[in-house]
């Protein structure tokens, strides 16, 4: 069967992977033979552990470490080794290689994570566990933090309510980032600097400077990176406004205050400029729009006091955690319109739109949890928060026409001015009911506080003071049951909801489809997840499957209204609770070591989604009918590769495939918008790679992502993906 590129033209599977054969035993050939050249002292970090990835301790799922096959829950992560190897420019360039996590991709920067057919506001992402998510409505961006700083990602898939609260509807992303480490206990500063860049279909540069220092009981990590890409290429050509620039810089400390008592705070910085979206851009006859953040800047600070209790104690840990956070973000738009003004006569009118936010978050984490005893394990604690939102927006108007020129700047606010307080309390986990059998289960009781104030709408509109105050409760029951050495049966059960944002219940002004009005009478989104999963780790073999069933109800949708006098005349849509819908389908994730120095892992992933109410598709696509597929749902889609360790471990080399298979499934026509039919065009593209560390501390690691030049798009983008990328990452320790 052969797979097309968005042109329509041919591209046989067959060709794609033998080309990406042959460069995988090229690697295979060369890299062996530098081997030979030395014999090796030291080996990889990561590569040398003797275990595979059922066995890893996982924090993010219990908000409490746990071995992976542990968890009712189906979970995935990227380690530090993924991380340093695979370079991306990005962070959201890793997240979607999981299973089941895709990426709204609208250019290199701006990728916002779907899980299992769930994005924006319905995923949420935590940095070191606190919630980088907040009132905005358009969801989270991974790309604030830089990937050199990152120590592991952990996602969890599925409702996370009981744990985290609002926004884990989807599932949860937590990015945690790197602490001081030291190789040896008598070690006091250590570090690295790296230089990495590539070139042809996404030129970019890169680099970075890190190191761990320690004095008596004060220890810290800090880093600082900075990364420039250029406007990137594909076959059909150069994709204008898709570059961006940014810096950043981190700092994690920690003083040990006794021998179980550990103070610990940090500082996360980071400014880009000029970041570039294409996909949104709008180019026809008469009207032209591009757009870009012309900067966004984030600040995160924290301070945290950790208790680790005696053996003789029925408590193991206690942790109290306040952080707070910082957005200022000014989204910017170019429109350009021909307006009609006589026979033959056009004037041109230029509107240069400034879209301001601050975003102000405040937060507090109590938490305990008990030690494992042979009936029990559990953890409880309170989580609080504010979110604080200001920012107006600023459009500056430019008519020019044979008659004459004018200009004027409009003032206005999409967002009013408010406080948005949520205040949880929560208990979860695990029952050992007999040696085989391990029950969990947890609830959660939050509730939230609105209170906005009277703001600047636009001239001659005002937004109203409003006031809303909900209570959330979630549970969630699972079950797992280990009948014979290294297999583990799970089954899962869990609610989660959404509790509307800023966005939903206040915005006021012109969106992507038209006017936009918020709704402040909007409910909580709400669903339940069935999860049945295995983990079976037999010697070198280890395979983590799952198969989910999901409904919903109250989902949020923008439905054509009356226009309000401050739309002056504009289609308009507002913020409904509408949508009942289902989602099934299963992950899997697997690795084989079945050589000591081969290993195979393959990954993969599949969703069906649909609409189940007649109302809601009779409001959002005008047609009759019990169900029609559900928008922004992702392919079956997944990843091969096979990578050869040279036996002292210093060189590697891998040889992967990615592929997309999508189906008929697309939802109908919405009137009025542009049906993405390309999405339905499957693709297969492969990826090689190769690293090595010297003795003395420099690593090298070099690769071609899209070896085979495939145009291919996402299935969740709006951007055909870059060309043949060749890459390197130099770097050296000291």
């Amino acid at each position: 069967m052969d797979t097309y590129d968005l042109t329509g033209s041919p591209r046989p599977r067959r060709a794609a992977l033998a080309a990406l054969l042959m460069a995988g035993l090229a690697l295979a050939g060369v890299v062996p033979a530098l081997a030979a050249e030395g014999k090796p002292r030291t080996a990889f970090g990561d590569t040398s552990k003797a275990v595979l990835f059922l066995k890893e301790t996982l924090v993010t799922g219990a908000r409490y470490p746990r071995l992976y096959y542990e968890s009712p829950q189906a979970l995935s992560f990227v380690s530090s080794q993924q991380l340093r190897e695979s370079a991306p420019v990005v962070l959201g360039d890793v997240l979607s290689t999981l299973p089941g996590v895709e990426s709204n991709k609208d250019s290199p920067w701006e990728q916002r994570p779907s899980i299992r057919g769930l994005t924006g506001q319905r995923v949420l992402v935590l940095v070191d566990g606190s919630p980088m998510n907040s009132v905005r409505g358009n969801g989270p961006h991974p790309s604030l933090l830089d990937p050199t700083q990152v120590e592991r990602i952990e996602v969890v898939r599925g409702p996370s309510s009981v744990a985290y609260g609002s926004d884990a509807i989807g599932g949860v992303i937590n990015i945690i980032t790197r602490e001081p480490r030291f190789s040896a206990a008598d070690q006091v500063l250590s570090g690295s600097a790296s230089l990495g860049g590539s070139v042809s279909g996404l030129p970019a540069r890169n680099g970075s400077l890190e190191f761990s220092a320690r004095a008596r009981k004060l220890s810290g990590f800090f880093a600082a990176s900075g990364r420039k890409t250029d406007d990137y290429r594909n076959a059909a050509g150069t994709i204008p406004h898709s570059s961006f620039s940014d810096w950043n810089a981190l700092a994690n400390l920690r003083y040990d205050l006794g021998d179980r008592l550990a103070l610990k705070g940090g500082y996360q910085l980071y400014r880009a400029s000029k970041v570039g979206i294409p996909g949104l851009d709008v180019s026809v006859p008469g009207y032209s729009q591009t757009f870009q953040f012309k900067n966004y800047d984030r600040d995160y600070a924290h301070l945290a006091l950790d208790h680790q209790y005696a053996v003789s104690s029925w408590l193991a840990s206690t942790h109290i955690k306040t952080y707070w956070q910082r957005e200022h973000r000014n989204f910017f738009s170019d429109i350009g319109i021909t307006i009609p003004m006589g026979p033959g006569v056009n004037g041109q009118l230029a509107l240069a739109k400034d879209r301001g936010l601050d975003l102000n978050t405040y937060g507090l984490q109590v938490q305990m949890t008990s030690r494992r005893t042979a009936v029990y394990r559990f953890s409880a604690g309170v989580d609080a928060s504010r979110d604080m939102t200001g920012g107006t927006n600023s459009e500056l108007q430019r008519m020019t026409s044979p008659y004459g020129n004018s200009e004027s700047t409009v003032l206005s606010s999409s967002v009013p001015t408010g406080r948005f307080d949520n205040y949880a309390g929560f208990v979860q986990g695990e029952f050992f009911l007999a040696p085989k059998w391990t029950l969990n289960s947890g609830g959660r009781l939050t509730h939230y506080r609105y209170r906005t104030d009277y703001t600047l709408m636009q001239p001659g509109f005002h937004f109203e003071p409003k006031r809303l105050d909900d209570d959330a409760l979630s549970g969630s029951l699972g079950l797992v049951y280990n009948p014979v050495a290294d297999l583990h049966l799970t089954a899962n059960v869990a609610n989660g909801y959404r509790e509307p944002n800023a966005q939903d219940l206040f915005f006021s002004g012109p969106g992507s489809v038209g006017f936009v009005v918020g709704n402040p009478d909007l409910r909580p989104e709400r669903s339940v997840s069935y999860d049945l999963g295995l983990r079976w780790g037999p010697r070198t073999l280890a395979i983590s499957a799952n198969v989910f069933y999901s409904t919903f109800k109250d989902l949020i949708n923008a439905l054509p209204v009356t226009p309000p006098p401050e739309a002056q005349g504009d289609n308009t849509y507002r913020y409904t609770n509408i949508t009942t819908a289902t989602m099934w389908g299963g992950e899997v994730e697997a690795e084989w070591r079945f050589h000591p120095q081969w290993t195979a892992r393959t990954g993969m992933s599949g969703t069906v989604g649909d609409i189940t109410n007649r109302a809601a598709i009779l409001e959002i696509y005008r047609i009759s009918a019990d169900r029609v597929p559900l928008e922004l749902v992702p392919p079956f889609r997944g990843q091969v590769s096979l990578r050869w360790t040279e036996p002292a471990r210093r060189f590697w080399a891998e040889a992967g495939t990615r592929y997309s298979w999508r189906t008929n499934r697309l939802p109908p026509v919405t009137p009025g918008a542009e049906q993405l039919a390309e999405f339905k065009k499957e693709w297969i593209v492969g990826d090689v790679s190769a690293g090595v560390r010297l003795d003395s501390g420099q690593r090298v690691v070099l690769g071609v992502r899209n070896l085979t030049d495939l145009r291919y798009r996402q299935a969740l983008g709006s951007v055909v993906e870059p060309g043949a990328t060749p890459y390197v990452l130099l770097s050296s320790d000291f």
